[in-house]
């Protein structure tokens, strides 16, 4: 008796020690190791591989610094909590290089004066309460320190995007490669981007944080240079040569991304009536896969808005007025890269596409955007007021018509069989 009771004491000592032993290997493991389990259906706390992978690249500190305002009411009441969380998952894939440090600089002129070195300026911010409203300055910002390199996020105004605003920072932080090039098309009527004010000069200043701009005239002896890793082609008004589009084709065919935003009607707000864009770029596009129709997708439901003249009494006064020509369209696939983070786009005086049915070759096409259930579109469009489209125009086609498309795939040249 005596020997099985010896024999049960020493076998619950070796499971003693096996536990402790287990536990301590367990610990040594997961101080070098990190894993986390997102049950949510949207999986909203998963970080996406490729922000995992830059922050695998990290090899050196990464110091962010968060400089936010306390007690901000709606929208932005949980801004600050949202961004701090984000940074922590950031933290927790940086194999212990990432810290993080949070102050309020509000009235501090220390803290206001290291904040605004890094770029981080206070924005105005309306408090209000139930006997009055006032204005603040506050900050919202994050600047992020990775050796003698520097990133700021002056202002954290929307949590939608955050953690690609956060990826394409620490992109830039840890590359050491020169930044893509980008073309943009001139000469053939299209907005210059280099000098044009407005949204014109807010996409310029959006691309340049992050690309080269370049100009390109593809209708020239020299083509589209070979640096150019991305080219936009944005709203030609005139026909595009035939030169012009085979250096297009040739561009593609290198293995270049290329983005065409057409318009086939473009509007003349004084006479209200549409006039028609010939830009002669079907049949290219066509050899791809892809048919811009001339027509206009109208939407009565869900549209955007313009200031036009309205009548009131005597007096002519300029009014936001819905208008059906400017359709709010649903994203499709709101994980494709082009369109991650957004839910709906306007589209002014925007066609339907249509795509061919197979696609050639082993090209694939994915419908980014379509106009809702609502929408429609017309043929021959007579007038672009907007109370002529108060009701269902004659030959209207009702849909949910695709507006914005990608194609991926190998191309053929569309110049394969001609001279």
């Amino acid at each position: 008796m005596n020997d099985l009771r010896r024999t049960l004491l020493a076998h619950t000592w070796v499971q003693l020690l096996l536990v402790v032993g287990i536990v301590i290997v367990a610990n040594m493991w997961s101080a070098g190791t990190f894993a986390r389990l997102d049950l949510t259906a949207e999986r909203i706390y998963s970080l996406d591989l490729s922000t995992r992978a830059l922050l695998y690249r990290l090899d050196k500190p990464l110091l962010a610094k968060v400089y936010f305002t306390k007690g901000l009411q709606a929208p932005y009441n949980n801004h600050e909590q949202v961004l701090v969380d984000k940074l922590e998952d950031f933290r927790a894939y940086s194999k212990g290089l990432m810290d993080i440090e949070v102050a309020d600089p509000t009235g501090l002129k220390e803290l206001t004066e290291e904040a605004e070195r890094f770029g981080i300026e206070p924005i105005q911010y309306r408090y209000r309460s139930s006997s009055v409203t006032e204005l603040k300055q506050v900050y919202m910002g994050v600047a992020l320190v990775y050796g003698d390199r520097q990133e700021v996020l002056p202002a954290v105004t929307v949590t939608e995007t955050l953690e690609y605003e956060l990826a394409r920072a620490v992109k830039r932080l840890v590359s050491e490669e020169e930044p893509s090039t980008i073309g943009w098309t001139l000469g053939n009527g299209e907005p210059n981007l280099f000098t044009g004010k407005g949204p014109l000069e807010r996409i310029r200043n959006s691309l340049t944080e992050e690309y080269n701009l370049q100009g390109v005239d593809p209708n020239g002896e020299e083509g589209i240079p070979e640096d150019v890793d991305a080219l936009f082609v944005v709203g030609p008004q005139k026909p595009m040569s035939a030169r012009a589009q085979y250096e297009i084709d040739q561009f593609l065919m290198r293995g270049g991304s290329l983005a065409m935003f057409v318009t086939n009607t473009k509007p003349d707000l004084r006479t209200m009536r549409p006039q028609s864009v010939v830009h002669s770029l079907e049949a290219l596009m066509g050899r791809y896969g892809v048919q811009v129709n001339r027509d206009v997708v109208v939407d009565r439901t869900r549209n955007g808005q313009m200031n036009l003249p309205v009548r009131q009494g005597r007096y002519m006064v300029r009014m936001p007025v819905n208008y059906p020509l400017i359709p709010r369209a649903d994203i499709a696939e709101p994980d494709h890269p082009t369109v991650r983070g957004l839910e709906t786009m306007l589209f002014p005086f925007v066609s339907s596409i249509d795509l061919a049915d197979p696609m050639p070759g082993d090209l694939s096409a994915t419908v980014l955007a379509h106009s809702s259930e609502a929408g429609g579109r017309i043929r021959g469009v007579r007038t672009v007021d907007p109370q002529a489209y108060k009701i269902v125009a004659p030959g209207e086609e009702r849909g949910r018509w695709p507006v914005l498309v990608a194609v991926e795939g190998t191309f053929d040249s569309a110049f394969g069989n001609r001279p």
